[in-house]
């Protein structure tokens, strides 16, 4: 198979019609190493690291966060979904993803809004969910939009099997780190269908 630098060279050949120059003879690894799609994924998130976001948070490549998240966020969560200790404690790992996702969140959310004053950030499209997703944002985001060491993500808890209102009435009134939570029937059913839609 015909190297990334050999190609290069041959149509830098073909395009001038003679022999590389002694400068051009230069330029062609400094260009193979720059359009190389492997190194060049390597500052930001890869097919790999997406696959990961999907499985663990539910997160796909259009997602709110993902679509918006800045060069050097996507560095530092793929440095975080690949570091040498992920191999050793995948726990550990998905803890530290977590965190740094629901840094991301909050922080492209707030650049977000800053951006477009008269609107909050649109984290759901779907008219359906908005009801559900501010309830989620004003009592439960904090610990269960990406999870910690004490509570699920709503994604996982969605992995779960369907959440009812019941259900959801019942962890919020015991259980639950930060019960009592009162919701109204409406809210509860708001709630679990946002909860709901992230299988």
């Amino acid at each position: 198979m015909e190297s990334v630098t050999g190609r290069l060279a041959g149509m830098l050949r073909r395009v001038g019609g003679r022999a590389l120059s002694r400068g051009a003879r230069c330029l062609v690894p400094l260009l193979a190493i720059l359009l190389t799609p492997s190194l060049a994924a390597a500052a930001g998130l890869t097919d790999s690291d997406y696959r990961y976001l999907k499985a663990e948070f539910g997160l796909t490549r259009d997602s709110f966060t993902l679509s918006n998240v800045s060069a050097d966020d996507a560095a530092k969560l793929h440095q975080l979904i690949n570091a040498a200790k992920a191999k050793a404690g995948p726990r550990r790992r998905d803890l530290d993803v977590a965190d740094y996702l629901f840094d991301v969140e909050m922080r492209t959310c707030q650049a977000w809004e800053l951006a477009h004053s008269t609107h909050p950030c649109p984290q759901v499209s779907d008219e359906r969910l908005k009801p559900g997703w501010e309830i989620a944002e004003q009592n439960c985001i904090a610990c269960h939009l990406t999870g910690t060491t004490a509570a699920p993500s709503f994604f996982k808890l969605a992995q779960s099997g369907t959440i009812d209102e019941a259900r959801l009435a019942a962890a919020l009134k015991s259980g639950h780190q930060m019960s009592p939570i009162i919701l109204a029937p409406q809210q509860l059913q708001d709630l679990a269908r946002y909860i709901n839609s992230l299988r």
